[in-house]
């Protein structure tokens, strides 16, 4: 069934809403947590053979998205993690936290944000996108469940690796959320409505 404009931009604003809620919450522990933004931002982005995206749909794939990635430097011995920071915590040790910085984010189009730009390129020199991240983990394939191919050891160990994909996941959302922080849907909607 074909909705319209209206009903369309009331999906787009519930769905911004759950993973607001979903971010502010987030624990990175939580696979479900992690799938469910992953499964919200696919619904929002992905486009399939048989669907549209929300973004498409309303015709809204103009509109520019925040980017918070830092540049690659190919010259770099480590791995890429474009869009996190490494700290340590007392209690918890090393891991990969979210940047949730405003200040980092310059616009693109969503064609470099969702498939072109590389997000992370591992330690065996694998590449992702935020399109190939979101779309794994919303479909729950396990193929970056359990990324272990961060690149750095922990405490000497070389079976223990730091997976970066769950703040990765809590990154991208950010960037999402900022990015339609305040747009009028409706206006920059190209989608023709009659009343």
């Amino acid at each position: 069934m074909k909705l319209q404009k209206p009903e369309l931009i009331n999906i787009l604003v519930e769905e911004l809403l759950k993973l607001e809620k979903l971010s502010a919450d987030f624990d990175s522990e939580s696979q479900y947590m992690v799938t469910e933004i992953a499964r919200i931002i696919s619904h929002i982005f992905h486009n399939t053979e048989t669907s549209k995206s929300l973004l498409s749909q309303l015709k809204l794939t103009h509109l520019p998205i925040y980017c918070s990635a830092e540049l690659y430097n190919y010259k770099s011995l480590v791995n890429y993690l474009g869009l996190l920071k490494l700290e340590h915590n007392v209690q918890l040790g090393w891991n990969y936290y979210p940047k949730l910085n405003q200040e980092e984010l310059r616009f693109v189009s969503q064609e470099n944000w969702w498939l072109n730009k590389k997000v992370i390129i591992d330690s065996l020199e694998a590449s992702y996108t935020r399109s190939k991240i979101i779309k794994s983990v919303a479909n729950a394939d396990g193929t970056l469940d359990r990324m272990d191919t961060s690149g750095w050891k922990i405490n000497g160990k070389l079976d223990v690796k730091i997976n970066p994909i769950p703040a990765t996941v809590n990154q991208i959302a950010f960037e999402l959320l900022a990015s339609f922080k305040n747009i009028n849907l409706s206006k920059e909607s190209k989608l023709h409505y009659k009343i």
